[in-house]
C-alpha cells in the first residue's frame, strides 16, 4: 500500500459495519476499498458518518494520525459510543467514523492510511502495506497471533483469529454487499480485514 497520495487529490470510500464475534474480546466491523471520489469530496459508505465537525457530542481530545500532519478530533457521544472527525493541517475535514456498543470497532482508510477506533475511544493509524488477498494465512503485526482467511464468495471472505496453541480469538467476516472493512482488537494489536482478503495488522504502543 502506497503512502499518503497528495493531499486533497483524492479521498478513499470508507466503511464500517459490525462482524461476527467468537470472542468477547472481540467487535468487528466491515467495509472495502473503492475507486476515490471526484477531487475534494468527501465520499463515505460509514453506518454512521459526518463530513462536518459539529456532529455532536462532547469533546474528548484531538489525536495526530499517522501522516504527521492531519488529526481526528475525538468525541464521546454516549455510553460506548465515540466519533472521530478526520481533518488535514489545513482543516479540511475527510470524513467521520463512529463505533458503538453494536459496532465497537470500526476502521476507515484514507489512501493506504488506516484508522481505527473503538466504543472505547481507542483511536489507532497507519499506513497499510503491500500484504496477500485471497484465501491466506499469516502472522500478524505481533508476531504470535495469525490470521487464517477463507473465501465464501465474490468479495466474501471470512478471517479466523487464532493464538500458537491454535486457540481462535475471534472472526470477522466481510461481504462486499453489505459489509466492506472488518475491524478488531485484540489487547494491543489493532486488525483490519478488506474484501479482497487482504489483512492489515498494527500494535499500538
Amino acid at each position: 500500500m502506497s503512502a499518503l497520495a497528495p493531499r486533497h487529490r483524492t479521498i478513499l470510500r470508507t466503511a464500517a459495519a459490525c462482524a461476527a464475534v467468537t470472542a468477547a474480546v472481540l467487535g468487528p466491523v466491515s467495509g472495502a476499498f473503492a475507486a476515490a471520489p471526484a477531487k475534494g469530496a468527501v465520499a463515505s459508505a460509514y453506518t454512521q458518518v459526518r463530513g462536518e465537525a459539529d456532529g455532536g457530542g462532547t469533546y474528548v481530545r484531538t489525536v495526530k494520525v499517522a501522516d504527521g500532519s492531519s488529526v481526528v478530533k475525538i468525541y464521546r457521544m454516549g455510553p460506548g459510543h465515540y466519533r472521530a472527525d478526520g481533518f488535514f493541517d489545513d482543516g479540511q475535514s475527510f470524513g467521520s467514523i463512529e463505533a458503538t456498543p453494536a459496532e465497537p470497532y470500526v476502521a476507515g482508510d484514507l489512501n493506504g492510511m488506516i484508522i481505527t477506533l473503538s466504543s472505547k475511544g481507542e483511536v489507532a493509524s497507519w499506513f497499510a502495506k503491500a500484504r496477500p488477498t485471497g484465501p491466506h494465512t499469516e502472522t500478524l503485526a505481533d508476531g504470535k497471533t495469525v490470521v487464517q482467511v477463507t473465501e465464501l464468495g465474490d468479495q466474501h471472505y471470512r478471517a479466523v483469529l487464532v493464538d500458537k496453541g491454535g486457540r481462535t480469538l475471534g472472526t470477522m467476516e466481510v461481504d462486499g454487499e453489505a459489509k466492506f472493512r472488518a475491524a478488531t482488537k485484540v489487547g494491543s494489536l489493532w486488525v483490519v480485514l478488506e474484501t479482497d482478503g487482504s489483512v492489515t495488522s498494527y500494535v499500538a504502543r
